[in-house]
């Protein structure tokens, strides 16, 4: 008998008798909430905090422009490349880019700056790529959206909470004979080292070997994965994959958006207390009037998170917010300056439709790419064209008007 004919009856056969096994898989709804209240309890909250630092870290230019650094510290930008690889590489990023903040402490030129901001793109390249990853080896795509959120929930608090930590720090001026936004710098890096040797020692690399995970919640996560793999395919590397996820189409669009929400998110969490600052406020006023903001961003993206999981549902939630988002930017072309009211109320219409565009597209991005690698390579793609859009932001000569260009 030819050899591939032979082949294709017995894959032919493995695929039946494989459907018929999953057929009589019967997993119980309660048993498997009770393993997802488990994984959020340990895996979502570790997550979180690496993106909450990571944010915090990203916006801290910000903070310290908003506290009058000198006009040589512009920040450029933030470049971002692609990586596949999960596990031990997210402490690895973490622990880079702490040494990075931490040098950025004691620059003295604006090519120094340029540089650290250069290789904390860099490091921070592969973090949301990573955690998006890490978290579909453990969640259903029903599961997703919801636990992606809380990734964008984390960048949104850390606008509240940088702002808190800032203005603290930011106190220390002269300690040292180091200027306050120096401190900004090197503490936030030494706590980053903190958290990269954290992680490194907590996170599993995959449920196999999750300690916080019992034998019967083991096997219920083989099942699970077993159930995934019939629908999208064995996690195995193959080139095919990595050519159907750059020849599709459905790929492109998701980037083009996550571009154009980008431009917003960026120039949201990196400049909004330069924003404010414009009004006319002291740097501690300019901080505390940032946390509001970001909290309601929080809660509504949240919110909306929740319920586009629950009906199963993206682009339905995505179209409002950008009209929301849209109908914010239109009230800052229209309003002057002068009218502080307004113009502050316009950042509650921007702020939540920023963050649940962004986190909605890529929680449907990794939704609709399978198997792993097709899945890896989208996102991949998507984060490195979508962080482009830093090199927008940071375009206009007065970023004090950012977001009158943006809403060009």
């Amino acid at each position: 008998m030819d050899p591939e004919a032979l082949n294709r009856e017995l894959s032919l056969a493995g695929d039946k008798e494989s459907i018929a096994m999953e057929q009589d898989i019967r997993i119980d709804p309660k048993r498997e909430r009770q393993l997802t209240r488990k994984l959020d309890l340990f895996i979502a909250p570790i997550m979180t905090i690496i993106f909450l630092n990571a944010y915090l870290d990203r916006a801290n230019i910000g903070n310290a422009a908003s506290a009058e650094i000198p006009p040589k510290y512009v920040p450029r930008n933030h470049h971002q490349n692609p990586t596949n690889k999960t596990g031990r590489m997210i402490p690895l990023l973490i622990f880079c880019w702490s040494v990075v903040l931490i040098g950025t402490g004691f620059m003295h030129n604006k090519a120094q700056l340029y540089a650290s901001r250069l290789l904390l793109g860099v490091f921070e390249s592969g973090i949301f790529p990573c955690l998006a990853l890490y978290l579909s080896t453990f969640y259903q795509p029903q599961e997703q959206a919801l636990r992606v959120s809380y990734l964008f929930v984390s960048s949104a608090l850390s606008g509240s909470f940088g702002g808190l930590f800032a203005y603290a720090l930011l106190k220390m001026d002269g300690i040292s004979g180091l200027q306050g936004w120096r401190w900004l710098f090197i503490i936030e890096g030494c706590g980053s080292v903190l958290i990269a040797i954290l992680v490194f020692f907590v996170l599993p690399d995959n449920f196999e070997t999750a300690k916080f995970l019992n034998e019967e919640d083991k096997k219920l996560m083989r099942i699970r994965a077993e159930i995934n793999a019939r629908y999208n395919g064995k996690p195995d590397f193959d080139w095919k994959e990595v050519r159907k996820a750059a020849t599709d189409v459905k790929l492109y669009i998701s980037c083009w958006s996550q571009f154009m929400a980008d431009i917003c998110s960026f120039g949201l969490s990196s400049f909004l207390p330069l924003i404010i600052k414009s009004f006319g406020y002291g740097t501690v006023t300019t901080q505390l009037l940032t946390i509001p903001v970001f909290f309601w961003a929080s809660f509504a993206y949240i919110v909306i998170s929740y319920f586009s999981d629950k009906f199963k549902r993206r682009a339905f939630f995505m179209m409002p917010a950008c009209f929301v988002t849209a109908i914010g930017y239109a009230v800052n072309l229209g309003i002057p300056v002068t009218n502080r009211a307004v113009l502050y109320f316009s950042t509650f219409l921007i702020a939540p439709g920023v963050y649940i565009i962004v986190g909605l597209n890529c929680a449907w991005l990794l939704n609709s790419h399978a198997p792993y690698y097709k899945r890896a390579m989208a996102i991949g793609m998507n984060q490195s064209i979508g962080n482009c859009a830093g090199i927008v932001v940071s375009s206009p000569s007065d970023m004090l008007k950012w977001m009158y260009w943006l809403g060009c």
